[in-house]
């Protein structure tokens, strides 16, 4: 939706260019074929040496289930003993649940064994009830413990850091028997879902949110619902595998994400849906077998965190690659640049409104010759309208003469038809750079300007008139928008055609984050300011 929002208003755009010109007037990938795990290279094992088999006496026994709590500077987490998963997760900065109890009783950081539906179903032993970290205290591990009746053990130990979203998983089996035992491959998934902190603001926005591998060095994205031209990559009851080379597998919406990073070769990504369309995403470990008394442990760094592109790739595991700063990888590159300066005006003045009113008046300024040069064109195609408006009148029958003629025109008096278009086109990929960047940066979620702009992510909303929101900012670009076009129209035949301008662009803004509709405002402003001033010193030629 949002990609053929962006692309109705680029054209929307391109068409009052080309009518300018030429009626001048004022101022998923494919899926993969499934290969046979036989053809999958086995991870090479680390072999442990098995320690007692008795559990220390400090492992708490669990007969029913209970929450063990996990608190740091950054989140408060909440794990059931039941299959050791997530149960809440909450983040502190960013007063948001990313994961929240449910009455269904599915929570993600399962751990899967085709046929050990124990792991899941049953409750582990732990090590600990409770772990605070502050900043004294800044790493510490949990240690869940599991023993099925065929002697194979299972320990589960997450690491957790004070002033870091990442988790440090560790897998080890035990085989705590004098036989052999086949292991056909585990799955550590993530699901179903994550929080939707779109239905604070009513409505969906935003980049791709789903679930995303990282495959083979290639980025895939897998849809749960039909499109417009295509049906979701994921059907019920029929898992979506992407194997090979496995970077990492994500679930993400607007502003989060919770992503999986194996440390050791895996074998695929798994992405199912459920009857909600709730994605739950896994990485898969290839088979192997375990010797006697043999243990093989497997590491796992997993993020459930906020989209944040400098945070997230700081961790050094490519995860920035699931952050959209743009809708085109070519937009990109400006992007990032925009952020840093972005982050870098928040550090003087922390008020993210102000940083934007900042990065619009700069980008106006570098940009000031391009527009000069495009309202010189177009005053000179002003100039000549009457003459233009002659020859259509004199070789109305004859269009070949006319065109012919219109040339000869354009010749005389120096001016070049597309000379007011290239300008603006130069300036597309600053505006798709910007567009893309306050239409998803975490930086506005929460943060306030003025008045009744409480959060820059959100519509401006003030009241509602029978059901109907009241948004002040879009009606205000709208305006702005009007006055733009009454200056640079002086064909009242045009006039009316004009106006539907201001009127597209309010119906498509109205309901935008109020971060990108003040950057759309502020740009207007300035622009009537810079026509208004270009008008003075250089008034339109005689006709």
């Amino acid at each position: 939706m949002e990609k053929r929002t962006l692309l109705a208003i680029v054209l929307c755009i391109l068409v009052i260019i080309f009518y300018n010109i030429f009626t001048p007037k004022g101022v998923p990938p494919q899926p993969q074929a499934p290969v046979p795990e036989e053809a999958v290279k086995v991870p090479e094992k680390v072999v442990e040496v098995p320690k007692e088999e008795a559990l220390p006496p400090s492992e708490i026994p669990v007969i029913e289930s209970r929450d063990i709590i996990v608190e740091t500077d950054l989140v408060k987490a909440i794990f059931t003993t039941q299959g050791v998963r997530l149960k809440s997760y909450w983040l502190e900065n960013y007063d948001y649940e990313l994961v929240a109890p449910t009455e269904e009783n599915k929570y993600p950081l399962s751990l899967e064994i085709p046929g050990q539906p124990g792991l899941i179903s049953e409750n582990w032993k732990v090590d600990k009830e409770r772990l605070m970290l502050d900043e004294n205290n800044q790493t510490g591990e949990v240690k869940f413990t599991y023993l099925n009746s065929q002697g194979l053990k299972i320990i589960k130990t997450l690491k957790f850091y004070n002033d870091s979203y990442k988790i440090d998983a560790k897998v080890s089996l035990q085989n705590t028997t004098s036989q052999d035992v086949y292991i056909p491959g585990y799955r550590l998934s993530w699901g179903p879902g994550i929080g939707e902190e779109e239905k604070k603001a009513g409505r969906r926005y935003g980049q791709f949110s789903g679930p995303v591998s990282f495959v083979n060095g290639k980025l895939e994205k897998d849809t749960l619902e039909k499109g417009l031209l295509k049906g979701p990559s994921v059907e019920l009851g029929a898992p979506k595998v992407h194997q090979g080379e496995v970077g990492w597998v994500a679930l993400k919406s607007k502003y989060f994400m919770a992503a999986l990073v194996p440390l050791e070769a895996a074998q695929a990504t798994v992405i199912e849906k459920d009857e909600r369309n709730k994605a739950t995403v896994g990485i898969k470990m290839a088979p192997f077998s375990l010797k006697g008394k043999e243990r093989v442990s497997q590491k796992f760094i997993i993020y459930p965190g906020p989209k944040d592109y400098e945070l997230v790739k700081g961790l050094g595991l490519g995860l920035e690659q699931a952050v959209d700063l743009a809708w085109w990888s070519w937009v990109a590159p400006i992007s990032l640049l925009l952020l840093r300066l972005f982050k870098w005006l928040y550090q003087l003045i922390p008020n993210y409104g102000v940083a934007i009113i900042l990065i619009t008046l700069f980008t106006k300024v570098i940009l000031l010759p391009f527009t000069q040069k495009s309202f010189t064109h177009m005053r000179a195609m002003q100039a000549i309208q009457p003459k233009i408006n002659a020859l259509r009148e004199k070789h109305k029958d004859n269009p070949q003469e006319l065109s012919k003629q219109t040339m000869r025109l354009y010749r005389e008096h120096k001016v070049n038809p597309l000379g007011g278009c290239f300008p603006m086109l130069l300036q597309m990929p600053i505006f798709f750079a910007l567009f893309g960047l306050l239409y998803t940066s975490i930086n506005l979620r929460g943060a306030g300007f003025i008045w009744w702009i409480k959060d820059l992510s959100l519509p401006d909303t003030v009241g509602h008139f029978a059901g109907f929101p009241i948004n002040i900012l879009p009606i205000l670009m709208g305006i702005t928008t009007v006055i733009q076009q009454k200056m640079t129209t002086v064909d009242p035949r045009q006039a009316k055609m004009m106006l539907l301008m201001p009127v597209f662009m309010t119906f498509i803004f109205y309901n935008f984050p109020s971060g990108l509709v003040l950057y759309w405002l502020v740009t207007n402003v300035l622009t009537i300011g810079q026509q208004y001033i270009i008008a003075k010193r250089m008034p339109a030629p005689a006709k």
